[in-house]
């Protein structure tokens, strides 16, 4: 592929490779600038669910623009294999991270004003991402948090605040009943294919957290306490409760608590 022309885009390289398909370095011909196109893998034209979640992913992160989001220039389809055109991201992502041990407080809470951030644009539009996980964060050499693909979205006409009774929408062409996302990061209500709201992505969020803060992931089945630094573990914890009622019940609080938290921190830690 390298050096073929896909729609404006001359591949340069190859920089990733998924279950889904290829990620390779482009560069628009018109434009000048670089990008980051995603083909869907040749093995998946004709998996309807498969080319259901390619364009959901396309068709989620093209509604939203936003600086906390990865943003999507083009969508189309090239010798038959649908491509999504991106922005190139210079970094890692927070698995990663990971790798290096647990994150610092400042840049924790940093992150979590980012991913709050994002869902909030998301979920005000009725998108739902049902995916938050450290693979799907990621971290700029700027020191910008980006949240990636939409391929699980779930949208919905937007009606806050969200309530108990959210209608999930099909759950877009997959079979009833079938558990979309990943299980360690999942809210008990996705885990039970029970409907859902953004709330969902908050307990996502809150075990990403906890696990960035802890080098470990918390226990299932159980109500964990976070033991975060400097007074950012009852955040976690809330976000995290079993309950969606005892949760923070929209992104913007979310992200409120945690710009509370990183003023007063830095104010009495100098953490921030």
């Amino acid at each position: 592929m390298i050096g073929l022309t896909v729609s404006k885009y001359r591949i340069l390289e190859e920089i990733g490779r998924g279950s889904m398909g290829i990620v390779f370095k482009a560069q628009d011909t018109f434009l000048g600038r670089l990008a980051a196109i995603k083909i869907l893998a040749e093995k998946l034209v004709n998996d309807p669910e498969m080319l259901h979640r390619f364009e959901r992913e396309g068709g989620a992160a093209s509604a939203l623009n936003h600086p906390n989001i990865c943003t999507v220039f083009e969508t189309g389809s090239w010798q038959g294999r649908p491509y999504l055109a991106m922005e190139l991201l210079t970094g890692q992502s927070l698995d990663e991270r990971l790798a290096a041990g647990p994150v610092p407080a400042g840049q924790l809470i940093d992150i979590a004003i980012g991913v709050t951030s994002a869902l909030e644009a998301a979920h005000a539009i009725g998108v739902v991402h049902r995916d938050i996980k450290p693979a799907n964060l990621y971290l700029t050499n700027s020191g910008r948090l980006k949240v990636l693909d939409f391929g699980l979205a779930k949208v919905r006409a937007p009606a806050p605040p969200l309530g108990d009774d959210a209608a999930t929408v099909a759950m877009f062409a997959t079979r009833k009943g079938t558990i979309l996302g990943t299980l360690a990061y999942m809210s008990p209500e996705q885990a039970c294919c029970e409907p859902l709201d953004g709330r969902a992505d908050l307990y996502s969020l809150g075990v990403v957290l906890y696990e960035l803060a802890t080098g470990k992931l918390p226990l299932r089945h159980a109500e964990n306490t976070a033991p975060l630094p400097a007074g950012l573990g009852p955040i976690v914890t809330k976000l995290m409760a079993r309950d969606a009622r005892n949760r923070y019940q929209t992104a913007r609080e979310a992200r409120e608590a945690f710009q509370h938290w990183k003023c007063a921190a830095a104010a009495k830690y100098g953490v921030g």
